[in-house]
């Protein structure tokens, strides 16, 4: 059970989030923008709107973002004087909406013209930075920019605070909204349970066996799924929700098990007297997964009506952690030292369609990857030296972004 620990449940030590970016690669020539506080009222809600503006900016990567803070008045035509050379304005208005809540005015500007304009209404306060995503992703897809609907998600972490106690978060992928939803427990491998994200799948080991828990985010209702002897693990969600991959060790090895919801049969779906864990859905008829049937942690795939089992991965001796999205894999691999120099542990991204294969990191050690909902992003953490990161990378536009942390340990990470 030790090595299944090793392979499965890695942990990474993290060091505290704020809205700080740091743009690791894709450099280019953009217009620049800057983003004025209009706020009547200048407080710390509007001062960190700014930094939190400019950050999700950044990585709509549309822009040459200037981040320096300036006020101006919301109808004036011109920048701020120390914002005079800007080709965008994004400004910014936040009042009070008489309710405990925030009534945001936001106008884009191009050269002192209005291109986008609209209000928002935040009834709590507190998720001020999930108005800064939803700004965000008006403006890019005012802008034609590639899809980002990822960027207003809520991100569902396990963080480890004591020997056998944990807590399951809700935040945002900045890690600048924290909110626990269960403490106190020995918690882990939180899923979401649907698209909408009103549920959630997670592991109690404070069960007489592992047990995994369906709960609903509002209510706090759960229902217990399933037990198994040393393992109990929902590794994937299908796009529908009514379909669960399981990693169960009912006989004290780990096997992938396939859980229909509506019915609640399960399906072993391999058999193998080793380590087969981490199971992800590759489309509707098959999985990828990964195991230790070459004698080191590596991904292969099956499909549903096949007991036939095919390689995947021909890189690294080590692919311990990887996510799907329809025919795309990423992936960790452990680089050859030599080429690579130290211990680098970076992510792949694999075209299963043509066997392309693109490096998305180059330093560190990178770990637990997942896909956006749409493929269009990838979630990761990133541990460089004494540095701990959240890192966000797009494929698409072959840009990646670190939000560093400070936060203790991570055990696994969704969105």
């Amino acid at each position: 059970m030790k090595f299944i620990f090793v392979l499965f449940a890695a942990v990474c030590f993290l060091r505290g989030a704020d809205t700080t970016i740091e743009v690791v690669k894709g450099v280019e020539a953009l217009p620049k923008l800057v983003v004025e506080d209009a706020s009547p009222m200048k407080n710390d809600t509007s001062l960190k709107m700014a930094k939190m503006l400019a950050a999700d900016m950044e990585v709509v990567s549309l822009f040459n973002v200037d981040d320096s803070y300036a006020a101006a008045p919301f109808e004036a035509l011109s920048p701020a004087p120390s914002h005079k050379d800007a080709q965008y304005v994004l400004r910014y208005r936040l009042n009070n909406d008489g309710a405990g809540g925030i009534k945001a005015d936001i106008k884009l500007m191009q050269n002192g013209t209005d291109i986008f304009v609209k209000s928002y209404v935040l009834k709590q306060t507190e998720m001020a930075v999930f108005l800064a995503h939803s700004i965000a992703y008006d403006i890019n897809a005012k802008m034609g920019g590639a899809p980002m609907e990822w960027i207003k998600r809520k991100v569902l972490l396990i963080r480890l605070t004591a020997p056998r106690r944990a807590d399951i978060i809700a935040a945002d992928y900045t890690l600048s909204y924290q909110k626990v939803i269960l403490t106190g427990g020995m918690y882990g491998f939180a899923k979401w349970a649907n698209r909408e994200q009103t549920d959630l799948y997670y592991t109690s080991l404070s069960d007489f066996k592992p047990t995994i828990y369906k709960m609903n985010l509002s209510s706090g209702k759960r229902e217990k799924l399933i037990a198994s002897d040393g393992m109990a693990v929902c590794s994937d969600v299908s796009e529908d929700g009514k379909r669960l991959l399981l990693t169960l060790a009912p006989n004290g090895q780990p096997d992938i098990y396939l859980y229909e919801t509506l019915t609640q049969n399960k399906t072993r779906l391999t058999d193998y007297t080793g380590i087969d864990v981490n199971g992800q859905f590759m489309g509707t008829d098959g999985i990828a997964f990964v195991s230790n049937r070459m004698g080191y942690p590596n991904v292969f795939a099956k499909k549903f009506n096949s007991s036939a089992v095919t390689q995947l991965v021909y890189q690294g001796k080590n692919n311990s952690s990887l996510s799907s999205y329809r025919n795309f894999l990423v992936y960790k691999a452990r680089e050859n030292t030599a080429t690579f120099g130290g211990n680098s542990f970076n992510l792949h991204l694999l075209s299963l369609n043509s066997g392309n294969i693109k490096r998305l990191t180059a330093s560190g050690e990178n770990d637990f990857p997942r896909f956006s909902p749409d493929g269009e992003a990838v979630l990761y953490i990133k541990q460089e030296g004494s540095r701990s990161s959240v890192g966000v990378i797009r494929p698409s536009i072959n840009k990646s972004f670190a939000f560093p942390l400070k936060m203790g340990r991570i055990q696994s990470i969704d969105w």
